[in-house]
């Protein structure tokens, strides 16, 4: 669905509006606190969204203090984004009222898709693919978690860190993006803006990679990536952004067993290690190998001071070097 052709100021303008949505539908809104469709609702109440939120619900007269709408199209003004929780056997439907409603787009959570690896999902993948495309609606997943942006009150859960800082990430996996909280914000690892973005049917890795590298609030860029569906638009997009600030890389699925994981979770083949990292590198970014080094690397870029220059003919006194090398 993404169109090669668009100019990355054009993708970076588009998301853009994505992250300042004015208002946002959860579909399959649900007042069950063990539901997704809770958690979004929640997310968003507690982090402050300071646009309208419409849970919709047809069994559900309110949810969470806020009146609940049968379906979509029964919202009323225009909806900018829209979060789905519901089955995937709905999502067609769901498609063509975020078309009527006028979203800009339609973040799934909804799962059960190509990443199943039966035939039957693929298609529906498929279709979902091409229903979208004649509507004009933008799809971030499915099978994800969708934005982080705590400056404009947006999370998918409520215990993600609400201080903004200056990484922006993207990532097929939206545990990892829980595991990088965890492990990394204890140690000041703060997110300007995050996105997690499942199996990329639409906006993908180059087209987050291309917003990141403009955007104005994230000074680093890190990245968790288990497939690409399009190498050489992967590579021309981390190149482009590796050009503007430091980017890091972490590929997930590069044992056997990892492999099938990450196939399972983002339908996309795994890749040999020693080409993913010289293409990676090739490109300008920084290829990584655990998750423990890819926040070393973020903390790191992160809290670094820009260098200074230096008056013609004045030479540095203050600069350090560590290496690890064999004996």
């Amino acid at each position: 669905m993404p169109n090669p052709q668009s100019a990355p100021s054009d993708i970076a303008a588009l998301i853009e509006a994505i992250f300042h949505p004015r208002s946002i539908a959860v579909v399959g809104a649900s007042a069950n606190p063990n539901a997704p469709g809770y958690d979004y609702v929640s997310s968003l109440q507690k982090f402050g969204f300071p646009g309208d939120l419409y849970p919709v619900n047809p069994r559900a007269e309110e949810i969470l203090g806020l009146p609940a709408f049968p379906s979509l199209r029964d919202v009323p003004g225009q909806v900018d984004y829209v979060i789905s929780c519901i089955p995937a056997t709905a999502v067609l439907e769901l498609v063509d009222d975020c078309a009527a409603k006028g979203a800009r787009a339609l973040q799934l959570f909804t799962a059960r898709f190509s990443e199943t690896g039966r035939e039957e999902d693929a298609e529906l993948e498929r279709r979902l693919s091409q229903r979208a495309r004649e509507a004009g609606v933008r799809i971030i997943g499915p099978n994800c978690m969708g934005l982080l942006y705590p400056r404009q009150g947006i999370s998918f859960r409520a215990d993600m860190p609400r201080q903004p800082g200056n990484v922006g990430f993207l990532s097929q996996s939206g545990n990892l993006l829980f595991e990088l909280t965890y492990l990394a914000g204890p140690r000041g690892l703060r997110f300007s803006k995050a996105v997690s973005y499942g199996n990329g049917l639409d906006l993908n890795e180059a087209d987050f990679l291309d917003y990141f590298a403009q955007d104005a609030e994230s000074a680093v860029v890190g990245a968790y990536v288990e497939g690409v569906r399009d190498g050489r638009r992967f590579l021309a997009a981390l190149k482009r952004a590796a050009a503007r600030k430091p980017v890091v890389v972490l590929k997930g699925g590069r044992t056997a067993a990892g492999g099938r994981a990450a196939a399972s979770h983002t339908a996309a083949l795994a890749g040999r290690h020693a080409v993913w990292t010289a293409a990676v590198t090739q490109a300008g970014a920084i290829s990584v190998d655990t998750v423990e080094e890819l926040i070393d690397m973020l903390i790191a870029f992160a809290y670094m001071r820009p260098a200074r220059a230096l008056p013609a003919g004045k030479k540095s006194q203050r600069l350090g070097m560590v290496a690890n090398l064999p004996t």
